[in-house]
Parts: C-alpha cells; sequence; structure tokens
C-alpha cells in the first residue's frame, strides 16, 4: 500500500513539473511575441523617423557644369605648338583667357575631337584622320577640364590603337570619359556626384549602321571595336532615339539629372536640322534634363523645349561650335571662328529631382596672329574686360563673333549671355 502511494505521488509530481514546463514555454512565447512584436515597432518606427527626416529634409545643392565645343588640331596648330628647341608640344597658351572659367566649374566638360594615338606606329596628322601629341591632353587637364566625350566620327580615325590608346591616355592623366569604353563590362554612360547631386550622363555620335557594323569616318569599325563605341543610326530618328535611351534608361532611375552629350547635324549649318529636332524633342518627352551638342563646327541655337504633355523642361544647346581649331574665315567660314561655353547652375532641394536654376551662355573667338615667326591660337572668351588683357585682337571681329553667337540664343527666365565689352 506504501509503495502505491510513492508511485502515485511520484506521478503526480511528474504531471506538476511537466505543467510548469509547459507554461514556462508558453510565457517564454508569450514574452518573446511581444519582444519582437514591440521591436517590430521600433523597426516601423525608424522607418517611419527616416522617411519623417526624408521628407523634410530641406537642404539646397548646387553644382555648375562649364560645356565647351570642339577641340581639334589641324595641321598649322601641330606646327604652332611645335618648339623645335626642345621637340616638344606644348597648347597651354591656348587656354590661357578661359581657363578662369573652366576651373571655377564645378564639373567642366568638352568634346575632344582627336586621336591620342601616339607616333609609334602612326605620324600626327589632321583632316582628313587626327592624331595629335598626348600634350594637348596635358593642356586641357591644366585648364581644368573633368570629363572629356570621347565620341565623334573622328573616334576610330586611327583604327583600334586610336581608341584603346586615347582612353588609357586620358585615365592615365585623370580624365573622366564617356562615349567610349575599355571593355564591354564597364558602362556606356558616368554617373558623377557633384556637390551631392548625382548627374547621369552619357554620349554618344552620329554614324552608319549596315547589319549591325559601325562606321565612323566612312571607316569600318572593328568587330574587337563595334560594341564599345556609342553610335546611334543617323538614317532614322526612331532607332537614334530607342539607341540612345537604352542607356539613359539605365541610370534614370539612379540620378538626380539626366544629360545627354550628342555628336549631330551638319557641318557649318547654324540651323538645326530636322533629325536634330525631332530627336531633342524625344529626349525631352523621355525625362532627358540636358542635350550638349557638337559637330557642326559652328555655334548653333541655345533654347529650353518643353515635352509634349507640357510638364518638362529640357535645356537644349544644338552645337556648342568650335572651341578651337584652325578653321577659318579665308578658307571655311567666318562662324567656324566662333565658339560657347555654356555655365550652367544646377539645384536640388532636399531629396527632389535637380533641375537647371540658370544658364550663361559665353561667346568665344579663336584668335590667330604671329608672334616671333610663328602663329598663336587663342580661345578668347567675349567678356568682362578682355579688350584690356590682350594685346594681338581685331575688336571688329571679337565684336561680329559675339553678335554671330548671341543671336542664336533664345533667352529667357534662366538662359542669358554674359554681357560683351561692346555693351560698356
Amino acid at each position: 500500500m506504501g509503495s502505491n502511494k510513492r508511485k502515485k505521488k511520484k506521478t503526480q509530481n511528474k504531471k506538476i513539473k511537466n505543467l510548469i514546463l509547459i507554461v514556462a514555454a508558453l510565457l517564454i512565447i508569450i514574452v518573446g511575441f511581444k519582444v519582437i512584436n514591440k521591436n517590430n515597432n521600433n523597426i516601423t518606427e525608424v522607418n517611419k523617423t527616416t522617411e519623417l527626416t526624408k521628407s523634410q529634409n530641406t537642404e539646397t545643392y548646387k553644382a555648375s557644369l562649364l560645356a565647351c565645343g570642339d577641340v581639334m588640331a589641324h595641321s598649322p596648330q601641330l606646327d604652332a605648338q611645335y618648339n623645335s628647341s626642345t621637340k616638344e608640344y606644348s597648347f597651354d597658351n591656348n587656354y590661357k583667357y578661359v581657363k578662369q572659367y573652366i576651373q571655377n566649374a564645378d564639373l567642366a566638360i568638352a568634346n575632344l575631337e582627336t586621336t591620342l594615338a601616339g607616333n609609334d606606329v602612326y605620324n600626327y596628322s589632321s583632316y582628313p584622320t587626327f592624331n595629335t601629341p598626348d600634350a594637348l591632353a596635358d593642356a586641357l587637364k591644366n585648364a581644368g577640364f573633368d570629363l572629356l566625350s570621347t565620341i565623334n566620327n573622328h573616334s576610330f580615325d586611327m583604327s583600334s590603337l586610336g581608341v584603346e590608346r586615347t582612353l588609357s591616355t586620358l585615365k592615365a592623366k585623370g580624365f573622366d570619359t564617356v562615349g567610349t569604353r575599355q571593355k564591354k563590362s564597364d558602362n556606356d554612360y558616368i554617373i558623377k556626384n557633384v556637390n551631392n547631386i548625382k548627374l547621369g550622363i552619357t554620349s554618344y555620335s552620329y554614324g552608319e549602321i549596315k547589319n549591325g557594323t559601325k562606321y565612323l569616318n566612312g571607316i569600318k569599325v572593328s568587330d574587337e571595336k563595334n560594341d564599345l563605341m556609342n553610335v546611334f543610326d543617323s538614317s532614322d530618328v526612331d532607332k537614334a532615339f530607342n539607341t540612345i535611351y537604352s542607356t539613359v534608361k539605365k541610370y534614370k532611375d539612379d540620378t538626380d539629372m539626366q544629360i545627354v552629350i550628342i555628336h549631330w547635324g551638319n557641318e557649318y549649318s547654324r540651323t538645326p536640322t530636322e533629325f536634330q529636332t525631332k530627336l531633342a524633342q524625344k529626349l525631352c518627352d523621355a525625362g532627358v534634363d540636358i542635350i550638349i551638342g557638337s559637330h557642326p563646327h559652328v555655334v548653333e541655337p541655345v533654347e529650353t523645349i518643353k515635352s509634349t504633355d507640357g510638364k518638362h523642361e529640357t535645356l537644349v544647346v544644338y552645337s556648342l561650335g568650335n572651341y578651337i581649331s584652325n578653321q577659318r574665315r579665308e578658307y571655311i567660314s567666318m562662324y567656324t571662328e566662333d565658339g560657347l561655353m555654356v555655365d550652367i547652375d544646377i539645384e536640388k532641394k532636399g531629396d527632389n529631382k535637380a533641375t537647371v536654376k540658370k544658364v550663361t551662355c559665353i561667346p568665344t573667338w579663336v584668335t590667330k596672329y604671329s608672334s616671333g615667326g610663328k602663329d598663336v591660337y587663342e580661345i578668347i572668351p567675349i567678356a568682362d574686360d578682355i579688350l584690356q588683357k590682350t594685346t594681338y585682337i581685331d575688336s571688329n571681329y571679337l565684336k561680329q563673333s559675339y553678335k554671330n553667337t548671341s543671336e542664336l540664343i533664345k533667352t529667357d527666365d534662366k538662359i542669358s549671355v554674359i554681357d560683351s565689352p561692346f555693351n560698356n
């Protein structure tokens, strides 16, 4: 009898212990659930706070972008920039009067319309196939340029070597480049964070495309480089847009502003073609903010256009003209001596999309004179007290150049032309 009681009591104790364990387990689950729920509530609160902070970000970010036109080096320029005593080239003097504008910009860009293929395989040359000493890149760097577009109708003038060596030389000197790339895994665009404003930039050139093969300057691009050069089919606006926008949409959602640099139009025409205006409108409708054009070697209009639905504005610079070249009035056109620097002020408030706030157009003129038995080339900004700073300038040419360029700029509440020395 005593033995049965002990067994019964033992069984009861065991049940009680099991019950206690079950209760304890339930308590742990309940407490754990509350902790997790509390933590989740905390996470939600943190996210809400982050979103609240984000939406209340009232910081204003500002950046300035300076866009300049075609940088070329014709044979007379090569002769002018060569020092027979040192057997070296220097192009620094070309930029001494515009250097302050370039260096004042947060991001300065230009179109490099030549190759840097060296002189081991090819000689230095100009039209119709360009190859320029590396000293030109040094001068551009010394002047303050940050980003160079390397795609245009002359990008394949020195075959694959020209494409490769141009890029490697520029990158070694600290430039950002866009338009051509070294390998397929490289992006066909660049994103530049300038003062907390993310600028998405791509660059494209017109060309022929036959059966998937690209041609530039009448030269067939090698299979090796065919996919490494941003070229659109200039025979069809829709095809051109689809090609360019296929790149833009890669960076559109990750940037505050979208910029397209484009080599297009007809040489020596001061009026945009129908192809240019239609393509600009399509890019505007797709949300591109700034279009920077080159190729005609003369200045074309600068204007603001609106999207078809009226909700978006795009700054269009149809052509910046020649920044520097030997294309002179004596044998081509007086307009080929004219160029344009466009100083674009960009602003972003909080985490909103960046917008163009102000555009200042600075006309330029390339002077050429003789000194010490050699020709001298200088880019002259037609502004401020430039007449007091320079000696070898024909003021009549300068005045005419300012008129040529300023009459093409469609001023509005954002776009203006810098005062010339002739307005004072």
